[in-house]
C-alpha cells in the first residue's frame, strides 16, 4: 500500500523496467570542460572530486560529483539528475552554500558544463523515471491546518523541530553520507536549497536531498494533498523570506550635485536609490545571509561608493581570538572577461579596496612595549621592584627584531597600516598591498544602531598601473565582501558576492 502511494508521484521516462544507457555528447562535454576549468575547478577540483584549491575554505564542502550524489533533482533518489536540473542549479546557485549563480554565462555554456559534469559523475544509465510535481493552489488556513497535521504525522518535527527551527529531538544525531555531522534546515531563516517557493519545496519533499538524511517521501505520502499541505506549512515558517544567491546586476554611479562625498551622512546619499545585493557565506554557520545595499556617486573627478549592511555589534581586532569587522570592493583589471570572482587569476588581476575597523592599539594597551611582557609565575612581572626597563615601542626597535614588520606585513609596518587600503591579487595566496605612495583610497566608516555605513572614495583616473580606471561612461565588473568579527570571520572566512556591473554615468 505504501508503494501504491508512491506511484502517485512517479512517471516513467523510459520503457518500464529498462533505462537507456547514459550517452554523453562528447563534443558538448569537451566545450564544457574548458568552462568548468575556468569557473568550477577552483572549488570542485579538476576531476570533480570536491577537492579544488578553495575547498578547504568552504562549508558545506563542494560536491564530489564522482559520488553520484546530486542534491537538487527532479528524479527519484539514486537516479541521475536531468540535464535541466544541473542547468537550473547553475542558473540559481544553492542558497545556504557557496555554490553561486552563473546566470551571467551564456546558456550554451551552462548546457556544456552540465554535460561535462555528468561525464565526471560516470552514471551508467539515463534516469528511468522523473517525479511528477503536483501544482499547488494558493495557501489558505485550511491548507496550513492540513500541513501542520501532516508535518507531525510524517515526523518532520523530529529533525526540523516543532517550530521549523532545525532543533528537533533527532537533530544532533544526523550525519551525511560521509558520516559527518549535518544540521537540518532551519526554515525560519528563509534559506532553502533549490528554492523557497511552494513548488520547489514540493520537489524537495518528493525527491529528497541526496547525500543527506533528508529522504524522498514519494513512497510514504498517502495522498497528493499531503505534499501540497506540507509544502505550504514549511513555507510559512519563513514568514515570506526567501534568500537567493548573488547573481548579477547593474549598480549605477550617478553624477553628484557638487563634490562626491566621503562622508557617510552626506544628504546626497538619501537621494540615491540603493542596489540591494545578497551575499553568500563561504563558511556557513547557519546565520541568515547578509544583504548589502550599494550606492555610488561621482563628480567627474572622484567616485564614492557607499556600502551599508546590518551588523548587531561593531567589532575591532584586539587580543588573540577576537576579530574585527571589515568590507572590501573588488574590481577586475583585465580588458577581457573578468576572472572568477575569487581573488582574480594570475593572468587577470583584480584591484581591491579594503576597509577594516581600526584594531585595538596594542601599544596603547601596553604602553611603550612592542611585545607582551608575559608573567613567569602567574603575577605581573615586577618591573618597578626589580628595575626591569620597559620594552621599547616598535618604532624604536630595529626592524629585524620585529619579524612581521621585517617581512613586509602592512598591519605591522608603522605608518602603513590604515583603515582603508589599496591592494591587488591574482589568485589565492597572492594578495599584496600597494606601496605607501600608491595608497590613494580614502573613506569613512560609521556604525550606528546595528548598521555599518562605509564610504570608499578615490579619484576616477589613477596614475597607479594596478588601479582600476573608473572613467565616466564606462562599465566595470565589481564585487563585494564583508567580514563579521563577532562571527569570527577573518581572511578567507567571509561573505562575498559574484560579479556585478558598475555603470558610471
Amino acid at each position: 500500500m505504501v508503494l501504491a502511494a508512491g506511484t502517485l508521484f512517479l512517471a516513467v521516462a523510459a520503457s518500464p523496467g529498462w533505462a537507456a544507457p547514459m550517452k554523453i555528447d562528447a563534443k558538448l562535454a569537451e566545450r564544457g570542460k574548458a568552462v568548468y576549468a575556468r569557473e568550477c575547478a577552483v572549488c570542485h577540483g579538476p576531476a570533480g572530486k570536491g577537492d579544488g584549491e578553495a575547498a578547504y575554505l568552504l562549508f558545506p564542502a563542494p560536491r564530489d560529483f564522482t559520488s553520484k550524489m546530486f542534491k537538487i533533482r527532479t528524479t527519484p533518489s539514486g537516479e541521475a539528475p536531468q540535464r535541466s536540473d544541473i542547468v537550473r542549479v547553475l542558473l540559481l546557485g544553492l542558497p545556504g552554500s557557496t555554490m553561486p549563480s552563473f546566470v551571467s554565462l551564456p546558456e550554451s555554456d551552462l548546457r556544456a558544463v552540465a554535460e561535462y559534469v555528468l561525464s565526471l559523475a560516470g552514471f551508467e544509465n539515463e534516469p528511468a523515471e522523473f517525479v511528477k510535481i503536483p501544482k499547488a493552489p494558493p495557501a489558505t488556513p485550511e491548507w496550513l491546518a492540513k500541513g501542520k497535521a501532516a508535518y507531525l504525522k510524517y515526523e518532520c518535527n523530529k529533525c526540523h523541530g516543532d517550530k521549523g527551527d532545525g532543533k528537533g529531538t533527532s537533530a544532533a544525531e544526523l550525519k551525511d553520507y560521509l558520516k559527518r555531522p549535518i544540521r537540518p534546515n532551519d526554515y525560519t531563516k528563509g534559506v532553502f536549497k533549490g528554492g523557497g517557493d511552494v513548488q520547489s519545496i514540493i520537489t524537495r519533499i518528493l525527491t529528497g536531498i541526496e547525500g543527506t538524511p533528508m529522504p524522498s517521501h514519494a513512497e510514504v505520502l498517502e495522498k497528493q494533498e499531503d505534499v501540497i499541505a506540507l509544502a505550504h506549512y514549511v513555507r510559512q515558517f519563513s514568514k515570506g523570506r526567501d534568500f537567493w544567491q548573488p547573481s548579477t546586476g547593474v549598480i549605477p554611479a550617478r553624477r553628484a550635485q557638487g563634490k562626491a562625498s566621503l562622508r557617510t551622512d552626506d544628504p546626497q546619499w538619501a537621494k540615491v536609490i540603493p542596489t540591494p545585493i545578497p551575499m553568500m557565506q563561504l563558511n556557513n554557520d547557519g546565520r541568515p545571509p547578509i544583504e548589502m545595499n550599494v550606492r555610488a556617486l561621482h563628480d567627474e573627478t572622484s567616485i564614492s561608493i557607499l556600502l551599508e549592511w546590518d551588523d548587531a555589534t561593531p567589532d575591532r581586532m584586539g587580543s588573540v581570538g577576537t576579530f574585527g569587522d571589515a568590507a572590501a570592493i573588488q574590481f577586475s583589471l583585465g580588458e577581457k572577461d573578468p576572472p572568477l570572482f575569487v581573488m582574480g587569476a594570475r593572468d587577470n588581476l583584480v584591484n581591491i579596496w579594503h576597509w577594516a575597523a581600526p584594531p585595538v592599539d596594542v601599544e596603547a594597551t601596553y604602553a611603550g612595549m612592542a611585545v607582551d611582557d608575559y608573567p613567569l609565575s602567574g603575577k605581573p612581572y615586577p618591573r618597578k621592584e626589580m628595575g626591569h626597563p620597559p620594552i621599547a615601542a616598535s618604532r624604536a626597535t630595529r626592524t629585524p627584531f620585529v619579524s612581521a614588520w621585517a617581512a613586509g606585513n602592512p598591519i605591522s609596518t608603522p605608518g602603513l597600516a590604515r583603515p582603508f587600503m589599496d591592494l591587488n591579487a591574482g589568485g589565492f595566496g597572492t594578495l599584496q598591498p600597494q606601496g605607501p605612495k600608491d595608497q590613494n583610497v580614502q573613506g569613512q566608516a560609521r556604525w550606528f544602531r546595528g548598521k555599518w555605513r562605509v564610504v570608499f572614495t578615490r579619484s576616477m583616473e589613477s596614475p597607479g598601473k594596478q588601479d582600476a580606471q573608473l572613467l565616466a561612461g564606462s562599465i566595470h565588473p565589481i564585487g563585494f565582501a564583508v567580514w563579521d568579527g563577532f562571527r569570527r570571520d577573518r581572511n578567507g572566512q567571509k561573505s562575498v558576492t559574484t560579479w556585478y556591473k558598475l555603470r558610471i554615468e
